[in-house]
């Protein structure tokens, strides 16, 4: 397998090829325009020095006789080596040299084909091959003292003569590129350090792993979980989230917030963050979710929630079962224990002798858990909500409370699928009342009364206690709010009560109990949820 390389390597080659690929651009424009610009200098200077060798007097002369004399040519010559061009040619008008570096081109035609605008009055600039070379030139007519062209002058500077200037700013501007490069390649190393710094030492490879396999696990786990900032925008959520939520896959890499998810239940879920909630039910999407909140914190710092859910229908069904279990088993220990205290009392009174009194106990409390039961069978027939009536009753009594099923009561079995629901709903009123009852036992006897009838349209559920009743606005009622009590659920009750409520399309009304609390009335449709 090839071995990646480190980020170290990775920065040196990327910038190192950066800089030279922008060495080699740059180069090459500037290269190119120094290039220009210094054949641009050459041909003004000599078409410079071409102007003021045509202005000479003994130029013109030489021209209107036909001939340069010895003191001409000299005077030219010292001219051209003093001011370092390559060739100063004296031609007339029919192109014929009069002066040239070479003495033996004298009286020979001029070469290049480039001198017969200046015989037509131009001075310019012009590049062409004569018979010294390549050569850039300044050519200018020679006028007379009657205007007339009797003749120009050509002043060149060979190529190969400039070139080596030019050579001479290439190799500057390749010494202050390669220091360009080498400065470059300590900077990605600088570089490079501080961003592995920051990235906890780990390579791009490594990241791009990590990555990858934090979309492989979130992608493979079975419940849904959903990342949030905490202001509410959804950071991460995968594919399992997307199928509880009925959310289309697209919208995965947009920008969500949570209330456009979760619009019921996002105020909730983003109110005091730092505090966990262990799984709570909801009703979302259209079905039941239970639903947990951790707090994400990043570097030591709480940075948003993460909220993880999974239909009630998989696991977490089971996991409700479990709970009922565990309230079954609490049941059977406070029954346990009261029995204990009357099997001790039956005890003491074996050992006193006062059988009559141990027979009357007896009979008193087979006598009262026979009416009870007979109570609850003949009016109750839906099973789990008999259950639950039973069990309530004996928590009531632990905690000496006086529970009571009202008489009036009539609740015939039901083949409703979302019996969970009413049971959950009526165990957490009875519950709250049960604490309402208990707050208030300074100042009246703690009682509960439930009423339960399926007369009619709906399903009644009456819940009455001896607390101190309840404020009359819905909306504060169905606030969560968190308790100082170990269970992480507690305080939520008439959450679920209200999230129950709004899958069962049922309503709740609040009102004042003649047993000096509140009296909570909840009426469920009776064409809900059926199996049929």
């Amino acid at each position: 397998m090839k071995r990646p390389k480190k980020l170290e390597t990775r920065l040196i080659l990327w910038v190192t090829g950066l800089c030279l690929l922008q060495l080699l651009v740059f180069g090459s424009i500037v290269y190119a325009l120094l290039a220009e610009n210094l054949h641009q200098q050459t041909g003004e200077r000599a078409l410079t020095l071409a102007n003021a060798v045509a202005n000479r007097p003994d130029v013109q002369r030489a021209l209107l006789q036909q001939r340069a004399d010895a003191n001409l040519l000299n005077t030219v010559e010292q001219l051209r080596q003093h001011t370092g061009a390559d060739f100063i040619v004296i031609g007339d008008t029919a192109q014929l040299r009069l002066v040239h570096p070479d003495s033996n081109k004298i009286g020979l035609p001029m070469v290049g084909d480039d001198s017969q605008r200046a015989l037509s009055g131009e001075r310019y600039i012009s590049e062409a091959i004569g018979s010294l070379g390549l050569s850039i030139r300044g050519k200018v007519p020679v006028l007379s003292d009657s205007g007339a062209i009797i003749g120009l002058v050509s002043v060149g500077y060979l190529e190969q003569s400039i070139k080596p200037l030019l050579y001479s700013h290439g190799l500057q501007l390749l010494l202050l590129g390669l220091l360009l490069v080498a400065l470059s390649i300590f900077s990605s190393i600088w570089i490079s350090r501080r961003v592995r710094h920051a990235i906890f030492g780990l390579q791009p490879d490594e990241i791009g792993r990590l990555f990858a396999e934090q979309e492989a696990i979130l992608n493979t786990v079975r419940s849904g979980i959903i990342a949030v900032d905490p202001d509410g925008c959804i950071r991460k959520l995968n594919q399992r989230a997307c199928e509880i939520l009925e959310l289309a896959p697209a919208r995965h890499n947009g920008k969500l917030s949570l209330h456009e998810v979760l619009p019921d239940h996002s105020a909730y879920l983003l109110a005091d963050q730092h505090l966990p909630i262990r799984g709570f039910e909801l009703f979302a999407a259209g079905k039941r979710i239970v639903m947990g909140r951790s707090v994400l914190q990043v570097q030591g710092q709480t940075d948003g929630v993460l909220l993880s859910m999974r239909p009630v229908d998989e696991l977490e069904y089971l996991s409700q079962q479990l709970a009922k279990l565990q309230e079954f088993a609490e049941l059977l220990r406070v029954q346990t224990h009261d029995y204990a205290n009357k099997l001790n009392t039956l005890g003491a009174l074996i050992q006193m002798g006062a059988y009559d009194k141990a027979i009357e106990l007896i009979g008193q409390e087979s006598q009262g858990f026979q009416a009870q039961i007979h109570n609850l069978l003949e009016h109750i027939s839906e099973p789990l909500i008999a259950g639950l009536l039973l069990g309530k009753h004996h928590k009531a009594r632990e905690m000496n409370i006086r529970f009571e099923v009202s008489s009036d009561s009539q609740l015939a079995p039901t083949e409703r699928k979302d019996m969970p629901e009413l049971v959950s709903i009526l165990g957490n009123l009875i519950d709250n009342a049960l604490e309402a009852a208990q707050h208030a036992v300074r100042f009246r006897a703690p009682a509960v009364r439930v009423t339960l009838d399926d007369v009619g349209t709906n399903l009644i559920f009456d819940v009455e206690d001896s607390g101190f009743g309840l404020a009359a606005d819905l909306d504060t009622i169905f606030t969560p709010q968190y308790s100082s009590k170990n269970d992480a659920r507690h305080g939520i009750g008439m959450y679920l009560v209200k999230t129950h409520l709004d899958a069962c399309h049922g309503s709740l009304e609040v009102g004042k109990s003649d047993l000096g609390g509140a009296r909570l009335s909840v009426f469920i449709p009776k064409h809900g949820r059926q199996n049929a």
